[in-house]
């Protein structure tokens, strides 16, 4: 385990936390990771020997997923939000300039309208593998993040309402 692919935080209302999302604007991934035992963190730091690490909880990044986010017209926030809404139900959405309505499979909601879902589809799509993405060549979003279907997938079998996201 690297020190870059390590969070850890003074333990509070993350302390339940299972797994914690994180935007990396840099590299334009939505990363994850998973907590750790406490005893790593005198594996990775030089802390003394009687430091007490039950006061903090770390995490360890397990995946890094490719996404898109928002653009300066309609930016993805910043701050630390904690998931509102977990669902693998379709989605209409009105956000898609030149379209009423788009769809997509599933979603994570994050803050208010920002969700972490899929590619976009026609609102009349009723199954995505057999239906070409409306989405699949934007650079940005109006927002949300968005990443893969089968990355989504794996998320909404992992990620419970009340995660912490970093964005």
């Amino acid at each position: 385990m690297e020190k870059s692919k390590l969070f850890i935080f003074k333990t509070n209302s993350l302390s339940n936390d299972q797994y914690l999302l994180k935007l990396n604007r840099t590299d334009s991934c939505l990363e994850v990771y998973s907590k750790v035992l406490n005893s790593k963190l005198n594996e990775y730091y030089s802390i003394r020997s009687d430091f007490d690490s039950s006061e903090y909880t770390m995490f360890e990044k397990v995946d890094s997923m490719p996404c898109l986010f928002g653009g300066e017209k309609s930016p993805t926030p910043y701050g630390v939000f904690q998931v509102e809404k977990v669902s693998d139900s379709e989605y209409v959405s009105g956000y898609r300039p030149g379209y009423d309505a788009v769809k997509f499979f599933g979603y994570i909601v994050v803050f208010e309208d920002y969700f972490i879902h899929s590619d976009m589809y026609e609102a009349s799509v009723t199954d995505y593998k057999n239906a070409s993405s409306i989405s699949s060549n934007d650079t940005f979003t109006s927002g949300c993040i968005r990443i893969s279907q089968k990355s989504l997938d794996k998320l909404l079998s992992l990620i419970p309402v009340g995660t912490t996201v970093i964005l």
